[in-house]
Order: C-alpha cells, then sequence, then structure tokens
C-alpha cells in the first residue's frame, strides 16, 4: 500500500499536487475542528459537574461542528486512499481486472461527489432562504451546506485527477 501511494505521489500532475495540497489543508482545518469541540466538550462537562453551568448550545456547536469536520476529512480520505475496499473477491484477479475495477471506483466517486455538491447546493441555498437555524444559539445552517459543497467539489476533481493518473499509467 505505502509503495502504491509513493508511485501515485511521483507521476502527479500540477492541478493534482495543488489538490492534494488543498485536501491536506482541509483535513488540517477538520482536524482543529475536532480539537476545538473536544476542547469545548470537557469544559463544558467540566462546568456542569463542578458549579452546575455548562457551555449553552454545546450539543448544538457539536453537531455543526462534526458535520463540517466529516466534509473536510473526505477529500484527504479519498486521495490516500482511507476508505473501504473489500479485496476478498479481486486478491487473486489479474492486473487489468483491477486497473478496470480502480477506474470504475474513480468514476462512482466523481459522480457520486458531483451529484452531492449539486444536491447540497440545491439545500443550502433553500436553508439560507428560509433563515434555518438552531433552537438555542439561533446559528444559520446554511454554512454547513457550504462547507459540504466545497469539499464534495474538490472531492469531485481529486476523483477526476485520479481517473486520469491512472488511464494515463495504464497506457505507459
Amino acid at each position: 500500500m505505502i509503495e502504491k501511494q509513493l508511485d501515485q505521489s511521483a507521476v502527479q500532475t500540477v492541478p493534482g499536487r495543488g489538490l492534494a495540497w488543498l485536501s491536506r489543508q482541509f483535513a488540517l482545518a477538520g482536524g482543529l475542528i475536532m480539537l476545538a469541540l473536544a476542547t469545548m466538550t470537557v469544559v463544558s462537562i467540566i462546568g456542569r459537574t463542578t458549579i452546575g453551568v455548562s457551555i449553552e448550545g454545546d450539543y448544538e456547536l457539536v453537531e455543526l461542528g462534526l458535520a463540517a469536520a466529516v466534509f473536510l476529512f473526505l477529500p484527504e480520505c479519498y486521495l490516500s486512499q482511507g476508505h473501504v475496499v473489500v479485496d476478498l473477491f479481486t486478491a487473486h484477479c489479474r492486473e487489468r481486472t483491477i486497473f478496470i475495477l480502480d477506474s470504475i471506483a474513480d468514476l462512482l466517486f466523481f459522480v457520486v461527489a458531483a451529484t452531492l455538491a449539486w444536491r447540497l447546493t440545491l439545500a443550502g441555498i433553500e436553508s439560507r432562504e428560509y433563515w434555518e437555524q438552531t433552537m438555542i444559539l439561533r446559528m444559520p445552517l446554511w454554512w454547513v451546506y457550504a462547507v459540504g459543497v466545497v469539499s464534495m467539489t474538490l472531492m469531485a476533481f481529486c476523483a477526476l485527477d485520479q481517473l486520469y493518473l491512472r488511464i494515463r499509467r495504464w497506457g505507459k
């Protein structure tokens, strides 16, 4: 697996390197959000148990923050092949069969990511038009949709780049 990742980085396209860098930055931002949420949760729990006061809206902040963080992790997860792969049936397949299946997977990732970006765009616009907000803090929900749209768009571009690289490598 490490050899596969090293091989991929050696033949990346210039846009692919930019996409990989941006995906890492998104993942780092997602990690920082998770760290902030964990800190806030600890402070809220300690406050609730010691002085009887917790952070108002902590559940809402965790809900929105986790949604944004998960979206931010997805492009890097895709590029590092962190998704679940069941190779029980393909363990003894020929290299050409693996190539075809991996190409189909890249194409499907592109289609799913592009479709999600499109649908999240529509849902975000609707959420903003109707002033949808959280119950306690009255935070608008549309910004989480915006994070999702940007992340899914990045993932779609990453999938296209991976498909291009895979086809280019096979041609050599």
